[in-house]
């Protein structure tokens, strides 16, 4: 059963070139959007963002690359340790964490909780074991590879929701939390599905980076170059993004957020 459903900001960052992530003006402001679900069984954590270690070791943890070009806020109260502790619970209640993918700004709170069992789709944890130069750039396995809780789920032939699929096998919830593959960005990557009330919240991670890629009237050149470029497979991701477009359109009863813009954050502070 889920009581409650937090929103967290685990990392902000500034990269060059605002078009490039859908916004305007020179810098873009990216936020690191978590969420943390009160189960009966425990904190769920949804993605992680960045670690305590990342904070603390931004160089040695991400790189010179991403140190020097991300921009990042060095703020230890935006990890998700610490802003779980604020809501006044302990990191050992996080029982379970579900990651869309294992980017570095997705997975870095995976070492900060290392009784949490981690959900991830089986061919995104492959992914990480044999790296190309982009693969190098995006996976950082130091944030992850010390874990030892993983449940690795088979992007099987699921059932329908609504218009995709989810993962069989995730009977701990009882349907109340899904993963929805959603590949294209990664190899792996995959949506999470969280029931409300009176619906369901679907965190997209990056199968799309701005609300107004949910409009399909929108045309966002720059910020399509920079997905296309950072996806495994484009042809998926874009099928995914169509599919996702007609939910927003068609399903009132499903919110839509990604990980990273900030407009879609702020509705929920």
């Amino acid at each position: 059963m889920i009581y409650n459903i937090h929103h967290l900001h685990c990392g902000s960052f500034c990269p060059v070139c605002a078009p490039l992530f859908g916004q305007k003006g020179w810098k873009a402001h990216l936020v690191c959007h978590c969420l943390l679900v009160e189960t009966d069984r425990g904190l769920v954590l949804i993605d992680t963002g960045l670690g305590l270690q990342d904070y603390l070791h931004t160089e040695q943890r991400l790189g010179k690359l991403l140190s020097r070009f991300g921009q990042f806020e060095s703020n230890l109260k935006l990890s998700a340790i610490q802003q779980i502790q604020q809501l006044g619970f302990s990191p050992n209640d996080v029982k379970y964490i579900f990651v869309t993918h294992l980017d570095f700004d997705h997975a870095g709170g995976i070492s900060d909780f290392p009784n949490a069992t981690v959900h991830v789709l089986a061919s995104e944890f492959n992914a990480t074991q044999s790296l190309s130069a982009k693969g190098k750039l995006r996976y950082k396995t130091e944030q992850f590879k010390q874990h030892r809780h993983w449940n690795f789920a088979e992007q099987t032939d699921g059932e329908a929701w609504f218009n995709l699929q989810k993962v069989k096998g995730l009977p701990l919830f009882q349907d109340e939390i899904l993963m929805v593959p959603l590949i294209g960005h990664t190899l792996g990557h995959s949506a999470i599905a969280v029931k409300k009330q009176d619906g369901w919240i679907l965190f997209c991670g990056d199968a799309y980076f701005s609300h107004l890629e949910l409009n399909p009237k929108n045309r966002l050149k720059a910020l399509d170059l920079t997905e296309r470029l950072l996806a495994e497979d484009n042809q998926q991701r874009l099928h995914n993004l169509k599919q996702l477009q007609y939910l927003a359109q068609h399903e009132p009863s499903i919110e839509l957020i990604c990980a990273h813009d900030p407009v879609e954050f702020n509705r929920y502070q």
